[in-house]
């Protein structure tokens, strides 16, 4: 079963939005809506929403002083800023490679977009294609990603790009006439795809750059970033089957690790091990629940202790409390009395 597609819950890295931050002076204006406090922004130090990310983008509309802003800042941003896929497309062997790595490893670091490389009779496509409603933004971008890797196929061509050209999906924008001072092959509108096109024989061009040892490095450390990101997912998806549980109006406890690893469709062992790799484990992120859960429950002055029992599945009260102090240090009614501090 495909996992939905929560904007509010799937994370990305804040390099971007910071980026902006150095862009823009308004950093209210930037962080309105996100939850984020201005002031934190442009050091954020945790990842961010899908939604966050989306909304500080929307935000910096307004603030632009042109329409095309975005392809000025997309071209000095280029090939940098892309954590370890920087290092690895930079040091890959040919320029095929430096593609394929790209388009393989982005979509942890920007996951509204669907990412694809297929050959196409004698050309390559490097093709993107919003997961989600990109709104006022999709321009922006669809456009940036085109001309990052276009800034890195001409960085390796070194020659004329006229048998390149760079495909979008929409209508001519108001900005049409400045497209050649971002991109250096023919725009076409109103096509299939978003994509680069180039000719599949580029592919072969060296990197005159390739360091082997460095080009290794770089990998292993997109594969590690990919499977933390895929550890992380589990102890979220966990996170969500728990509450799920406790969001209903009379459960009969939490779901056992069994019965969370079927509804995730993959085996407990599976669950165990993708846990640990995260630094955590089953109980640990049940008892984190039940505690935030039961913290909620108590703050509604509505709620008896026992029904807050009943409500997370303990037996008896005796139970709940005994959990309760270990968690907080004092009973839910001493909790209760000095207001949850």
């Amino acid at each position: 079963m495909k996992r939905p597609f929560d904007p509010d819950r799937i994370l990305m890295p804040n390099t971007y939005v910071r980026l902006l931050t150095q862009e823009f002076d308004d950093l209210a204006a930037i962080a309105a809506g996100t939850g984020i406090a201005p002031e934190d922004l442009a050091d954020y130090a945790h990842p961010i929403t899908m939604r966050q990310h989306l909304r500080c983008i929307a935000n910096i509309l307004p603030l632009r002083q042109s329409p095309d802003w975005h392809l000025h800042w997309g071209k000095r941003m280029a090939e940098n800023f892309h954590g370890a896929v920087t290092l690895a497309w930079l040091s890959a062997p040919t320029l095929g490679h430096g593609l394929d790595t790209f388009i393989k490893y982005m979509p942890d670091r920007i996951p509204y977009l669907d990412w694809r490389g297929r050959s196409h009779g004698e050309s390559f496509r490097c093709e993107v294609t919003p997961l989600v409603d990109l709104a006022a933004v999709r321009h922006m971008l669809i456009e940036v990603p085109l001309l990052v890797m276009h800034e890195y196929v001409c960085m390796l061509h070194r020659g004329p790009m006229d048998d390149a050209r760079i495909e979008l999906t929409y209508a001519p924008t108001d900005y049409r006439d400045r497209y050649a001072d971002y991109f250096l092959c023919p725009v076409a509108f109103g096509q299939p795809r978003n994509a680069l096109v180039i000719p599949a024989a580029w592919r072969a061009i060296a990197n005159i750059d390739f360091d082997e040892g460095a080009w290794h490095a770089a990998l292993a450390r997109c594969e590690a970033a990919a499977r933390s990101d895929d550890e992380r997912d589990v102890v979220e998806r966990v996170r969500e089957v728990l509450a799920d549980a406790l969001a209903q109006p009379a459960p009969a406890g939490l779901p056992t690790l069994q019965q969370v690893a079927a509804r995730l469709h993959c085996s407990s062992r599976t669950v165990i091990r993708r846990l640990r790799a995260a630094d955590t484990s089953f109980q640990a992120v049940a008892e984190e629940m039940l505690k935030d859960r039961a913290a909620t429950l108590l703050d509604d002055p509505r709620n008896r202790v026992q029904d807050v029992a009943a409500r997370l599945g303990y037996a008896d009260s005796a139970s709940f409390r005994k959990a309760f102090k270990r968690w907080f240090g004092v009973t839910p009614g001493a909790w209760r009395r000095t207001g949850g501090v």
